[in-house]
């Protein structure tokens, strides 16, 4: 097969499973998140989300902060590897322009939509890391001084960082997002009410209760009032659905909808991560406290 029965065949493959997957060519997910995402940026206020994800989300060593000398530093060195390999004009230089492109116009797809979310990065930053592995297994000189480097410098610090914020992120969705699951779950008993809130994973889940999502994923009358009125669709949502329940991490009763929400809910429950760092095991401990995962919550039910 060539190159372009390669590329229509992927297409095809990734659209057919949409469509028997999802029920439509363009799954929801991206849909909403267009709709409830999109904002005009300034020249400047583009250059700082830039900043922001080409610190904490682009680059495969982390570091805290915004700026990570880390990320240039591997960059380089991945475009020197791809650069020495395919100036061999070997058969692999086809595949390995297939990835180097792939990778870049997906990362660059990522960054230009401000997705803040690391895991997005993760295939095309392996992907571009691919030349290097390359370029480290075909050394002839000092080969086993250029594997350790890549272990020490690279992989061991890679896999450090991967599991602290494995097990940080653990504990935020099984030890705190799924509490308040299981709390509703006991203080609602009729699960045909409705909550809602943003996102939707493993609290409305536990809960058992009906869910209206603030982005629109799960409940796609959300979206149409986004499309009737954007900046006012969360209170119109509010006021059309009569949700029982809300749970947000804003103070409610302090915001421009505070007069209506006011008379219409009250606050039953506050929801704080600093309340879930706390373990038996010392080292686990060690790591909650030092990556805090999750956001404060309030909870508030109807009273009219």
């Amino acid at each position: 097969m060539d190159l372009y029965s390669w590329r229509n065949l992927g297409v095809s493959t990734a659209l057919t499973f949409n469509w028997f997957y999802f029920g439509e060519i363009v799954n929801n997910t991206i849909v909403a998140k267009k709709l409830a995402y999109d904002r005009h940026f300034t020249f400047e206020q583009n250059l700082d989300y830039f900043r922001l994800n080409f610190g904490n989300f682009w680059g495969m060593l982390k570091l805290p902060g915004d700026f990570n000398p880390l990320t240039i530093l591997l960059l380089i060195f991945e475009l020197l590897c791809f650069i020495y390999l395919v100036r061999q004009r070997e058969k692999r230089n086809y595949f390995l322009w297939m990835i180097f492109i792939f990778g870049w116009v997906k990362q660059l797809i990522f960054l230009s939509q401000k997705s803040l979310f690391d895991w997005y990065y993760w295939v095309p930053q392996i992907l571009l890391f691919v030349p290097v592995l390359i370029f480290v297994l075909e050394q002839k000189v000092k080969r086993n001084l250029w594997l350790a480097l890549l272990i020490v410098v690279y992989i061991i610090p890679m896999l450090a960082f991967q599991t602290i914020h494995s097990i940080a992120t653990g504990n935020g969705e099984w030890n705190y997002r799924r509490t308040i699951g299981t709390f509703l779950n006991q203080y609602e008993k009729d699960k045909n009410q409705w909550i809602f809130l943003e996102p939707a994973g493993y609290v409305p889940y536990f809960s058992g209760l009906k869910t209206i999502d603030e982005v629109g994923l799960v409940d796609k009358k959300v979206q149409e009032e986004i499309k009737k009125d954007k900046p006012n669709f969360w209170i119109n949502t509010i006021k059309n659905r009569k949700p029982k329940y809300l749970l947000s991490y804003d103070d409610l009763f302090i915001s421009k909808d505070a007069e209506y929400l006011k008379a219409h809910y009250k606050l039953i429950k506050e929801f704080r991560v600093k309340d879930h760092l706390k373990s038996d095991n010392k080292i686990l401990e060690k790591i909650y406290i030092l990556k805090p995962s999750g956001t404060d919550y309030n909870l508030y039910e109807k009273i009219d």
